[in-house]
């Protein structure tokens, strides 16, 4: 079973998704674009409300492939992606729920992508981008096919991320409190949607999400990484809390279990003073 306009089911997707920095000389093509621009069109809003929106651009290339304002990691490629995003107490959440539906959007049409929200310049793709003066670019990404080799960079920024390693359920999932683990047997039909977020992408593979199975709703909570604000000019790790919304819902779209987000902090007691509250989805399917 698809989860909506995605030409594939969503665990599938999620499972294919791979970074790739290194580009062929091939385009994309103007169906594809168009599939594209027709799917960012029908986005809904994200769960905060943040005005966010998207926009191709074509930037210019270097006779090495560099790509301008890309530091040099991003090579060959003709087409990005940005997000844009108004200021607002959510919208970092947003843009990265958002986004992230492109990404597995572009990846079920067998496009190639990067999250990329800390190594470009984000001055270079301003001057391409019409910005409202509360509006911020907090992540782009290329979008095309990959060479059939990474490049030296390439390579070193894919084996320095580490994303082949995830974190095990027992570092990630909670069941009723912090103080007890979650077990894949004991999440129900929740099984596959937690699945789909310890494989979410995360900036530097750092995974910040924690998640808490409770009656009727599972939260979600930021486990910082200490120093990590201070590395980069954009809250990545508020970025990655929406992918991992992102990657929750998707799933649990394609299982038989309705439900949506509210924010309503549970009144769970022993909260680490280290987690912090985003969200919360709340399910009325008996999950058994």
């Amino acid at each position: 079973m698809t989860s909506g306009p995605f030409p594939a089911p969503i665990t599938d997707i999620i499972k294919k998704r791979r970074s790739w920095r290194t580009y062929s000389s091939k385009p994309v093509e103007n169906e594809k674009r168009e599939q594209l621009l027709q799917f960012i069109a029908k986005l809904d809003k994200p769960p905060f409300g943040s005005g966010a929106r998207f926009q191709l651009i074509d930037p210019d290339l270097k006779f090495t492939g560099k790509v301008s304002g890309t530091y040099g990691v991003i090579k060959g490629a003709k087409t990005f992606i940005a997000g844009i995003v108004a200021n607002s107490p959510k919208d970092m959440e947003d843009v990265g729920y958002l986004f992230e539906k492109i990404i597995l959007f572009c990846t079920g049409i067998g496009l190639d992508t990067c999250w990329m929200g800390a190594s470009f310049n984000r001055s270079l793709f301003a001057e391409k981008i019409k910005l409202d003066h509360e509006e911020k670019i907090p992540v782009v990404s290329p979008i095309g096919y990959r060479a059939n080799r990474r490049s030296l960079t390439d390579t070193v920024f894919h084996m320095s991320a580490g994303s082949k390693n995830r974190r095990p359920w027992s570092d990630l999932f909670f069941n009723h409190s912090f103080n007890s683990n979650l077990n894949p047997k004991d999440a129900g039909s929740l099984e596959i949607p937690f699945e789909m977020v310890r494989l979410a992408p995360s900036a530097v593979n750092k995974q910040p999400w924690r998640l808490i199975m409770d009656e009727g709703a599972v939260h979600f909570f930021l486990k910082r990484t200490k120093g990590f604000e201070s590395m980069f000019k954009m809250d990545l790790q508020r970025i990655d809390m929406g992918i991992a919304m992102c990657h929750f819902e998707l799933a649990i779209n394609e299982t038989d279990t309705e439900g949506g987000w509210m924010v309503e902090k549970s009144g769970m007691s022993s909260i680490p003073n280290d987690m912090e509250y985003i969200v919360s989805w709340k399910y009325s399917h008996n999950n058994t």
